[in-house]
């Protein structure tokens, strides 16, 4: 194949780009479909120009240098995948000049023509239907029980302390939401409770998304309720998810769509804390997993229940498959 009078080397049918600017939580989603898609994958870190992420359309008439120049020193993807609006122009620029000898694939609502990309996955709680939509429940994970259990158990096995050991996944700060500190202080209050009933360890894990005045209020109140907890921050060695092997209960903050995500796959009971000014459309995913049997509401106590098991993954890559004819 030729690009402006430049030969490029020839498609692998089996190979796919992931476009990825570094953000895990994305990242992790459009590493899950190459997996699924069982092709040879490449991850690409990029960050796209300000004005192409701005203004994603652009792509149809300008190809960022860093990528022409990746379609003369790589073999052509059969598939690009992408996630998230940022990375929507990227995808529509490579598909500008590869045509018909790539598939591309975006994840989440990219706010833009359906028309710009072969088929799109996004979460149904965002409610867009299209003849190239799937719609996923929550976001895709990238790893499942099979993978944890095949982790190297030793290095966690020391960390756990006691029978039970509690994981709270705290959030923070979006677009759409911002907790007050109150709020995390009851959360904080609310799982001393929970822990305390169980004599079990707890073990934090804060994003960057979380301010440092609500680290400072969980430090504080765990500090003078708890002997055995742990909190891991964003500049550690992040040891999620093999961690969650040696786990027995799980809370998530309302606001972490992916990590609610990952972990209802899993069998482990995953409890939620509301956020009081929680996103009306993640409300409704959380309500629908409640309804399922997958999630509960945390209000201070912990307890096994029956889980349902969320199933995105299996059913997301059925409907791919079909939709582009793969076997």
């Amino acid at each position: 194949m030729e690009i402006k009078g430049k030969k490029i080397k020839t498609l692998s049918i089996n190979d796919t780009w992931i476009l990825s600017d570094g953000t895990k939580g994305m990242e992790n989603q459009s590493i899950a479909l190459a997996k699924m898609l069982k092709n040879n994958f490449k991850l690409i870190h990029y960050n796209p120009p300000y004005f192409l992420k701005k203004f994603p359309l652009l792509g149809k008439f300008y190809t960022p240098y860093f990528l022409r120049k990746k379609l003369h020193t790589n073999l052509l993807p059969s598939i690009i995948i992408t996630t998230g609006r940022r990375m929507a122009g990227s995808s529509i620029a490579l598909k500008s000049i590869l045509k018909n000898d790539v598939k591309t694939i975006h994840i989440q609502n990219p706010k833009l023509s359906l028309n710009n990309f072969d088929l799109l996955l996004i979460p149904e709680h965002d409610r867009i239907k299209g003849i190239n939509v799937i719609q996923t429940k929550g976001a895709l994970s990238f790893f499942d029980e099979k993978d944890i259990k095949t982790s190297n158990k030793l290095s966690f096995k020391k960390i756990k302390t006691k029978n039970n050991t509690v994981l709270l996944m705290v959030g923070g700060n979006s677009k759409r939401q911002k907790p007050q500190n109150s709020e995390y202080y009851d959360l904080s209050t609310r799982v001393v409770k929970g822990v305390k009933s169980l004599d079990a360890q707890l073990i934090v894990t804060v994003s960057r998304r979380t301010p440092n005045k609500a680290i400072k209020i969980l430090q504080s109140t765990f500090s003078k309720h708890l002997s055995d907890f742990k909190i891991i921050y964003p500049n550690e060695n992040n040891p999620y998810p093999q961690i969650l092997e040696i786990i027995d209960f799980i809370i998530v903050t309302s606001d972490s769509v992916n990590m609610i995500s990952e972990i209802a796959t899993l069998s482990k009971p995953l409890f939620i804390f509301n956020f009081s000014k929680g996103n009306e459309k993640i409300s409704f995913f959380i309500s629908n997993l409640k309804e399922l049997n997958i999630v509960k509401n945390y209000e201070g106590d912990l307890f096994k229940f029956k889980k349902n098991r969320l199933q995105t993954n299996k059913k997301s890559i059925l409907q791919i498959n079909k939709f582009f004819g793969f076997h």
